[in-house]
């Protein structure tokens, strides 16, 4: 599928949930996905790549060689993180 196919819709992941009531005080969608990433980007700390939020509903995964992935769930920012990383990362594990 093409990049602009992509960006129109599609199913999504489950992770993206709000896990939260609906309440007054509640976070946004938008709030909850940057807490994401910056959990995510915590977590990855000393392997010197950096997730960000693309269109709000894509995360743009970029390496220090400039090197990029653009994916649509969480499981796929860990396997992009990867991929851009070029080493294995385990998102279980305390940041180093």
């Amino acid at each position: 599928m093409c990049g602009v196919c992509g960006t129109l819709g599609g199913e999504e992941h489950w992770s993206t949930a709000s896990g939260r009531l609906q309440l007054d005080d509640a976070p946004t969608r938008r709030a909850e996905r940057a807490r994401r990433i910056r959990i995510v980007n915590e977590v990855v700390r000393g392997l010197q790549v950096r997730v960000s939020d693309w269109q709000g509903r894509y995360y743009l995964v970029a390496g220090p060689t400039g090197k990029q992935q653009v994916v649509d769930s969480l499981p796929h920012v860990w396997a992009a993180l990867q991929e851009v990383a070029g080493r294995s990362v385990d998102p279980l594990l305390a940041p180093a």
